[in-house]
């Protein structure tokens, strides 16, 4: 059997420790890949929350509401709007950050238009007056819990430091629409 060098067994060492390297680097891409999906995935649902938020004065051109109920739904798109503002100005800024498509299975998609669909119909024809009222209180108590949390889950996963506190401050201003829901549910 031959001898081999050191300088063979150096070169052979130095091959396998690249390779080995490449390998984590492609794991690591991989890695940052499926972060950046994942929190695009976050985005994305933030963002069509908002959209959504945003026009519910409308409702209110078609259905009669108490005037603190009227302005609350102006506070809420406003929110809205504010929220996919700043988003969408992260977005300019990092061109990884898309929110273009939905990260949800088929079926979650199914069920969550099945829920919204029954909503707009009892808000819409399934109610009236007080009920009405309440109906839409219930619907805001909801939605500003997922946007206050979908914020707050984001926060704590993205890297970038100004993102993290644009984030903190969205959750904060769901928060305080949350907590102001339940206040004006508690006086009907």
């Amino acid at each position: 059997m031959k001898s081999r060098s050191p300088a063979f067994f150096a070169l052979r060492f130095i091959v396998i420790f690249e390779c080995l390297c490449g390998g984590f680097a492609f794991v690591r891409g991989d890695d940052i890949t499926a972060r950046q999906e994942k929190l695009n995935g976050g985005y994305y649902l933030l963002h069509q929350l908002c959209d959504d938020e945003a026009q519910l004065p409308l409702l209110l051109d078609v259905k009669h509401a108490p005037e603190a109920i009227e302005g609350f739904a102006i506070r809420i798109s406003k929110t809205a709007k504010d929220s996919n503002s700043l988003i969408e100005q992260m977005q300019e800024s990092d061109p990884a950050l898309k929110f273009d498509r939905n990260p949800l299975p088929s079926i979650e998609r199914d069920v969550r238009e099945s829920i919204q669909d029954e909503k707009q119909h009892q808000l819409l024809f399934g109610t009236s007056d007080d009920a009405f009222v309440r109906a839409l209180l219930v619907s805001q108590i909801e939605a500003s819990n997922y946007a206050l949390n979908v914020a707050k889950v984001l926060s704590e996963q993205e890297s970038d430091p100004k993102r993290i506190k644009c984030l903190e401050r969205i959750s904060a201003k769901w928060s305080a629409l949350h907590s102001e829901a339940f206040q004006l549910l508690s006086t009907l």
